[in-house]
């Protein structure tokens, strides 16, 4: 939990000031929104990379030294902006994203790890560990944005604490398993028709749970103002209601999987993504509209730990590699998602949108309550 919330609090710090960078570059609307696309442009590039990088370094020396490779890419980005060049603070971002991406699949990898180990449902309360440490991030960044301390300071200590931090977390890491030697009772890997077969339908488990995220946090507070008519000023509460609901969801995920099983948990979650944002897009009042964001929120907390943990045991798969393409299919998937909902929302309206972006948790679920072959004798 503590690798997870390093991972949330080093790049949330550098979020939290992004106002200010867009005005120490003097940068427009759009402009910017192109320059801090770059975070999430690195972690689709990584494209299978993560996943060499984990069988080849191993997770925990992934895990340290890619946080020390965010860390010198944000205080990087941090330079391009004390020097005023939004070409550097690019570069800095991509780099970012690249190094997430790395981060990422080595800390879930090890979670399934911990969690197969326990033999019990724990992955989800990692995840909520990873929401408190971008909390904690955001809370550090605001402070050093008040106590105006300078963009650079504030990222290379911030770097230091969370590279220490990573660094503790990963000298308690379970070692790598032994590689299997290969014989005749090993699983031949499948092909790249069959791998796609088995992973897609988990891409898109792990997809209708960002969507819930994206529209949280790029469309909740503009659906509750300018379709609810709610004070601008006060539309942010759409945000938190939706983080919180998926907070309390994550932490009581593992029970609720452990006790209903993996795949009765996913159906329940899939039903509550897709009643609570058609809800939230249609709902006539506001107090409605946050009644849908919450149960939206609580269904999306346990789709992406469970698409990690199912395709982390796709038979015959090298190392990782499992977790590595689901991992960047969320983050290519993203780049699109919330301009989709922009050039919607500019034909027809925000609910229109929301409602076309339900479909992905819809085909998510109609896959899940197909009916299981039978297993066959013997």
């Amino acid at each position: 939990m503590a690798a997870f919330a390093t991972n949330g609090a080093l790049p949330a710090s550098l979020l939290a000031r992004y106002a200010e960078v867009k005005d120490a570059l003097g940068l427009s609307p759009a402009v910017f929104g192109l320059v801090v696309v770059g975070f999430g442009l690195g972690g689709a590039l990584a494209l299978h990379m993560p996943g060499v990088l984990n069988r080849w370094l191993g997770v925990a020396r992934t895990a340290s030294l890619g946080t020390l490779w965010m860390g010198a890419a944000l205080i990087l980005a941090a330079a391009g902006v004390a020097l005023g060049s939004p070409w550097l603070v690019v570069a800095g971002l991509l780099l970012t994203g690249f190094g997430d991406a790395a981060v990422d699949v080595a800390q879930n990898s090890q979670g399934l790890r911990v969690q197969a180990a326990y033999r019990r449902s724990l992955l989800n309360s990692m995840h909520a560990g990873w929401s408190i440490g971008a909390a904690l991030g955001g809370a550090v960044g605001t402070l050093a944005a008040v106590l105006e301390v300078p963009l650079v300071t504030h990222m290379a200590v911030w770097t230091a604490l969370c590279v220490l931090a990573m660094t503790c977390s990963a000298r308690a890491f379970l070692p790598e398993p032994e590689a299997e030697p290969v014989d005749a009772e090993t699983p031949a890997r499948p092909s790249g028709w069959s791998t796609a077969r088995i992973l897609l339908p988990l891409a898109l488990i792990a997809l209708a749970g960002i969507s819930v995220e994206d529209v949280g946090n790029n469309w909740s507070a503009v659906l509750l103002s300018t379709e609810r008519g709610m004070d601008p000023a006060s539309a942010g509460v759409g945000l938190t209601v939706l983080l919180t609901a998926q907070f309390i969801g994550r932490m009581l995920g593992d029970r609720v999987i452990d006790r209903l099983g993996e795949r009765t948990a996913l159906i329940l979650s899939l039903t509550l993504v897709i009643l609570g944002l058609l809800g939230a897009a249609w709902a006539p009042g506001v107090t409605l509209t946050l009644i849908g964001l919450a149960l939206a929120g609580l269904g999306c907390a346990v789709t992406v730990p469970l698409a990690f943990a199912r395709a982390d045991r796709v038979p015959g798969l090298p190392a990782h590699s499992g977790v590595t393409w689901i991992s960047w299919a969320m983050r290519a998937v993203m780049l699109s998602l919330s301009p989709a909902i922009g050039v919607m929302t500019q034909g027809s309206s925000l609910p229109v949108a929301i409602s076309v972006i339900v479909g992905i948790a819809v085909v998510a679920l109609a896959l899940q309550l197909r009916p299981r072959p039978a297993s066959r004798p013997g």
